[in-house]
């Protein structure tokens, strides 16, 4: 089944909203390592959460990071990105923990992420196989040209 696109920075500005009950921020700079590495474990997303030094360094040098809290604090959500907020950016990570999925903080995330890097400014995800469905249903177009450069370990 297609799925529309989302297009302009306007519809997605609409859609940055938290959910009832969860709140957004910025968080680059002040987030906690250790509750970030809990929330990227609880969600399932690939990444090194038993090495701690090196998720501390992914979250020292992120300069965008939006967090979806519930009402009680507790980090539910995160997108993690590299921006020039005039140009591009890339969205490294998008987490949600597994509890608090199926409420459109997922997509929160990402539009909110959008909404604070302006019209100008595209934003890219590289996808794992298992969520390549989820994103078009969100409205997200799907791009086929890349090439990566593989990280040893």
């Amino acid at each position: 089944m297609e799925h529309p696109l989302v297009t302009g920075h306007a519809a997605w500005v609409a859609l940055a909203t938290p959910p009832p009950g969860i709140i957004f921020a910025r968080e680059e700079g002040r987030l906690d390592p250790a509750e970030y590495t809990a929330v990227v474990r609880a969600s399932g997303l690939v990444r090194p959460v038993d090495d701690a030094a090196r998720m501390a360094a992914m979250v020292a040098g992120s300069n965008l990071i939006v967090t979806a809290r519930d009402a009680a604090g507790r980090l539910v959500g995160a997108a993690r990105s590299f921006t020039d907020f005039a140009y591009g950016c890339y969205l490294s990570d998008l987490c949600v923990d597994p509890a608090a999925q199926g409420g459109g903080i997922g997509r929160g995330l990402i539009a909110e992420t959008k909404r604070i890097i302006g019209p100008g400014c595209m934003l890219l995800l590289l996808s794992a196989p298992k969520p390549m469905t989820w994103y078009p249903k969100l409205g997200m177009e799907q791009v086929e040209n890349g090439f990566i450069i593989r990280r040893d370990g």
